[in-house]
């Protein structure tokens, strides 16, 4: 898949997730960094190793976005730290190519002499240097110049292992760590060290699969919403016998159309009445937001695709009023998808529509000539085919989620029981 490189997969993600708090990020940023440096100073890893790492480190706290207030960063980093460890792990685990590695995760607020007791083997040394390089961002940023790395050696062998805290030590040693931090340089280090990240096409396809259950982070109705978008849109450029390369196109400018959703409010996203004119301004900011977001990570093409689906061929779309000889087939056959997906699902405010009164309303569309005539033509030749197995498949798109959330509330419930002892 040459839509978008390894390093922009990245990049990518941390953007998108900077829509909903973009300090989760920083955070995770600064970490990577220490982790990166850290792990340098050690040794033991490739560049490629080093790149995937820092990666990870950069998503630690991805679980917080669905368990925490995040308005607390103290809290949910320092006493309740079971929830979003937890939430973290397992949606890396189960939605992302790092399963072998999302354990990471789960341990990095356990300490030492826990994870020792336990018999931990796997990715040990990584989970203790990220439980110290976390840490260390946490408090430093909490006491400023009263904060001191020396104030960990205290809990050697206990919260930190000896051999982070000496890596630690011979680190800062070499390297002005906190000053690069300061100046904002480490995002440029971070950069320079993704360009070592290399996925194959179905890693890739995997991490643009995880973007977009990011947005269960803000509104699960939107994971179903895409899901039953593509399915729309794959039915449809199969129909119209487009070909591979297209087909493949449309399927992650589908994915992806979304994403600037997550910089939305949920009360609006989710609101049980009919918007007001203001909110509905707001509402549709998530077109240029996915607009900034995409440019610069993915392929222009496809970057169209996804920031055009409010566009209509009849030029009264949204936001630039772009005509049917402005713009592609693809793009067109998003903009019909991401309509009827509208019509079929539920809203917080009302039920999906039955058929008939989607093809009624398509039919009216038709007249007005708001999307293509001939996408619509073989829409409405296979109109049940489509409209039923889009809905099937976007009721299958939320079982993952569904799994996360089960095993979630079955392993914090098991941890909080072996804590309590």
């Amino acid at each position: 898949m040459d839509f978008i490189s390894s390093k922009n997969i990245f990049l990518l993600t941390r953007d998108t997730l900077k829509l909903m708090d973009g300090r989760l990020m920083k955070h995770g940023s600064r970490v990577a960094y220490i982790l990166y440096k850290m792990l340098q100073t050690w040794g033991g890893c490739e560049e490629f190793e080093m790149a995937e790492f820092a990666m990870l480190a950069t998503l630690h706290d991805i679980g917080a976005y669905r368990t925490s207030d995040l308005m607390r960063p103290l809290s949910y980093e320092t006493r309740d730290t079971l929830p979003h460890s937890i939430y973290g792990y397992l949606f890396l685990k189960h939605l992302s190519p790092f399963e072998d590695r999302a354990k990471i995760l789960l341990n990095h607020h356990v300490s030492f002499m826990e994870l020792a007791d336990k018999g931990e083997k796997d990715y040990m040394t990584v989970t203790t240097f990220l439980s110290l390089a976390e840490c260390v961002d946490v408090y430093r940023e909490a006491l400023g110049e009263r904060f001191s790395v020396s104030s960990f050696r205290p809990f050697e062998g206990k919260r930190f292992s000896k051999q982070a805290l000496d890596v630690l030590d011979e680190t800062l040693a070499m390297e002005p760590l906190f000053d690069m931090i300061e100046m904002d340089q480490h995002e440029i280090e971070l950069s320079e060290l993704m360009d070592n990240l290399m996925f194959t096409n179905e890693e890739k396809k995997r991490y643009m699969e995880m973007i977009m259950f990011c947005l269960d982070f803000r509104s699960r109705m939107k994971v179903k919403d895409t899901a039953t978008c593509i399915s729309l849109c794959d039915q449809l450029a199969g129909e119209m016998h487009l070909d591979q390369r297209t087909q493949e196109m449309l399927y992650y400018g589908a994915l992806i159309h979304d994403i600037g959703m997550l910089a939305i409010p949920k009360d609006i996203i989710e609101s049980d009445r009919r918007l007001t004119d203001v909110e509905m301004e707001r509402m549709r900011e998530h077109v240029p937001i996915t607009r900034r977001i995409l440019e610069s990570r993915l392929d222009p093409i496809v970057a169209d695709i996804a920031a055009r689906h409010h566009e209509r061929s009849n030029g009264t779309g949204y936001p630039d009023g772009l005509d049917s000889k402005q713009m592609t087939v693809p793009e067109k056959i998003l903009q019909l998808a991401d309509a009827v997906t509208g019509m079929i699902n539920d809203r917080p405010h009302r039920k999906g529509m039955p058929k008939e009164k989607v093809r009624q309303i398509l039919e009216q569309e038709a007249q007005d000539r708001s999307f293509d005539p001939e996408i619509m033509k073989v829409f409405f030749d296979h109109f049940d085919q489509i409209v039923d197995t889009a809905i099937i498949q976007g009721q299958e798109s939320l079982k993952p989620n569904a799994a996360v959330a089960a095993r979630y509330e079955k392993l914090e419930k098991a941890m909080a029981k072996m804590k309590a002892k």
